[in-house]
């Protein structure tokens, strides 16, 4: 039997990564954030995101592929996680 993947867990949901996309929620959830990275730079000899793409979106069970609710731009994924968290527990309780 194969071993169950674990997922990265970031405030109690899963984090997915793939490729410049990373999406945050439980996938059974009617929101889902979804996070893209439109710029990097090289800082102390490691790839970081200097523009971050922040949108809230339906979750119809292909992830990145839902109806855009909220969406803005931050300046770093620390940022963009810190917004987009927000967010979607705002979406989640109404």
């Amino acid at each position: 039997m194969a071993a169950a993947k674990k997922a990265f867990m970031y405030r109690g949901k899963p984090i997915i990564r793939k490729g410049d996309r990373i999406f945050y929620g439980n996938l059974d959830d009617r929101y889902i954030l979804t996070l893209t990275v439109l710029e990097a730079a090289e800082m102390n000899g490691v790839n970081a995101a200097t523009k971050v793409k922040v949108e809230i979106q339906d979750n119809d069970g292909v992830l990145g592929t839902g109806k855009t609710y909220r969406k803005t731009e931050r300046e770093n994924l620390y940022r963009a996680l810190d917004i987009g968290t927000f967010w979607l527990s705002e979406a989640l309780e109404s």
